[in-house]
């Protein structure tokens, strides 16, 4: 494994942002960048900056909330090996996923603390943080400070994530908003 410099892969995202397609262009929002990526010695650098170029556009969507990076980073095939129960497979599961974090956490922050690339996945440790202001589920904001740790393992094809699976500390999370006792 070899670690890849913080900017790795900015040259296929642009300075301002992702490209995209004329009818739907990306705004130019800051593309979400990790702290540290490690690649495996066997991809090279384009395949290493296609890899992040991909997770780099599903966690700007974590962040934003925006679709248009989730569609740009997602198969129309996508499907979610972790499926909670009641959430639709696909892109609408994401979508449903993503409004419900961010009515009850509006300042959501996914920070890419580690990304390791190899052959065709991205592993992710992840540190959300935020504000619970908004009403998760039938439980009402507390106003507290959130701050919880995730895994993602993402399977990219042609530039797309196709699968996943993901680990959330959601007891931390639910501690933190006083749905569960600690």
């Amino acid at each position: 494994m070899q670690l890849l410099p913080f900017f790795a892969g900015l040259a296929l995202l642009g300075a301002g942002g992702p490209a995209a397609p004329a009818q739907s262009p990306l705004p130019l929002a800051p593309i979400t960048a990790p702290k540290r990526v490690t690649r495996a010695s066997t991809l090279t650098e384009a395949q290493a900056a296609q890899l992040l170029r991909t997770a780099r556009l599903f966690y700007t969507f974590w962040n934003t909330g925006d679709v248009r990076y989730a569609r740009a980073a997602v198969s129309p095939e996508f499907k979610d090996n972790t499926l909670p129960p009641g959430r639709p497979q696909g892109l609408p599961g994401l979508q449903a996923a993503s409004k419900g974090f961010l009515t009850a956490v509006p300042d959501l922050k996914c920070t890419l603390e580690d990304v390791v690339l190899a052959n065709d996945k991205v592993v992710a440790r992840l540190l959300f943080t935020g504000h619970h202001t908004g009403p998760f589920g039938t439980h009402p904001a507390s106003g507290k400070a959130i701050r919880f740790i995730a895994i993602d393992i993402l399977h990219i094809r042609n530039g797309k994530i196709y699968e996943d699976w993901h680990l959330e500390d959601n007891l931390t999370f639910q501690q933190q908003i006083g749905v569960v006792k600690p």
